[in-house]
């Protein structure tokens, strides 16, 4: 939080600054509301294969390996973010290991057949999952 005000103080005494942590945010809102909108619709397994894209797609963007990556979230939290049970998580990725699609190591998650993940969602990466 304090990083987050000291940010916030330093984009109103630089404008430009502000538009751009503005249009991010803006951006960023945008894009969780699409995100959620399709989610509705899934099942538990494209849910989940979505939410593995999705963060796939995002590391990549930063720079980072789009196949192997720690989950900063707990099987809790991505099934309160993904609208599932911790025992629906925790079966949907035993599932994906099972198939060959991911290995799951506690945190830590390496994508082993991206093809076969974007079929489970209905083909390729959705548009406003990334």
């Amino acid at each position: 939080m304090v990083l987050f005000h000291n940010l916030e103080r330093t984009a109103a005494r630089v404008p430009s600054l502000q538009r751009q942590f503005y249009r991010m945010m803006s951006r960023e809102i945008v894009r969780e509301q699409g995100v959620m909108l399709l989610l509705g619709a899934m099942s538990a397994d494209q849910r989940m294969a979505a939410f593995l894209l999705n963060l796939s797609r995002r590391f990549a963007l930063r720079g980072f390996s789009a196949h192997e990556f720690n989950l900063r979230m707990t099987r809790e939290e991505i099934g309160s973010y993904l609208g599932l049970t911790l025992e629906t998580v925790s079966r949907g990725f035993s599932r994906f290991q099972e198939r060959g699609l991911i290995d799951v190591k506690q945190r830590w998650v390496k994508l082993l057949d991206l093809e076969q993940l974007e079929q489970i969602v209905g083909g390729p990466r959705l548009e406003g999952l990334g």
